[in-house]
């Protein structure tokens, strides 16, 4: 695919402000618990609420989604808990070096219920291979969906990836109910956990962008 000139200075430029966002963040390596596709932050502001020791990061595409979950760590003085504007698989790409996942929620996502728009939809195969080099060996993966064709497929698929297993007895550490949760007529949950598979490095970006000039490297 070609790209323009401009198109492509402007995608650089986007990562760069998002690597600063990240570094300042983040200043040292450690463990965070991830939130993608956050919304207005309600339930990891309460995570981060209930567990004041664990360093909690949520990212959303939608800037209104943003300022509304920003507003909530200012209203409750959270210190570990941030909301950064951007797209899954670039924030996963401009992260710091050293920086591991904890644990990863992926919470009533956007399921693309056409079949034409699968491809679209967050959690898939490449979307595993992509978090798995960032989670140590017993990292655990939530995912919940109110659309029972999407969570099927992802079950399905689950057992054929080798840097994660599903637990069916996983116990689920947080219920809070969220806006989408509430509006939900039911839903179904299930808990990945990483094995000791060494994942493959990624040089993946985001589909249909031009690669970055510097790759992150694994960590």
């Amino acid at each position: 695919m070609d790209f323009t000139p401009a198109f492509v200075e402007h995608i650089t430029q986007r990562r760069v402000d998002l690597r600063t966002e990240l570094e300042a963040i983040l200043p040292q390596p450690r463990p965070i618990v991830l939130e993608l596709g956050c919304g207005h932050g309600h339930f990891l502001a309460r995570y981060a609420t209930e567990f004041p020791e664990k360093l909690c990061v949520g990212v959303d595409l939608r800037s209104d989604r943003i300022e509304r979950a920003l507003r909530k760590v200012d209203h409750a003085r959270l210190n570990n808990c941030h909301f950064v504007r951007t797209e899954a698989l670039e924030f996963l790409h401009s992260l710091p070096n050293g920086v591991t996942f904890e644990q990863i929620w992926v919470l009533f996502p956007d399921p693309w219920p056409k079949k034409r728009h699968h491809k679209n939809r967050l959690v898939q195969p490449h979307f595993f291979e992509a978090v798995a080099a960032r989670s140590p060996e017993g990292t655990r993966l939530y995912f919940r969906t109110d659309y029972a064709e999407y969570f099927e497929s992802v079950a399905a698929f689950l057992p054929t990836l080798p840097t994660w297993q599903r637990d069916q007895h996983a116990a689920w550490p947080l219920e809070h109910e969220t806006v989408f949760q509430a509006r939900a007529d039911g839903y179904q949950s299930l808990v990945a956990v990483r094995t000791s598979h060494p994942a493959r490095p990624t040089g993946k970006v985001a589909p249909g962008l031009p690669p970055p000039t510097n790759p992150t490297s694994t960590a």
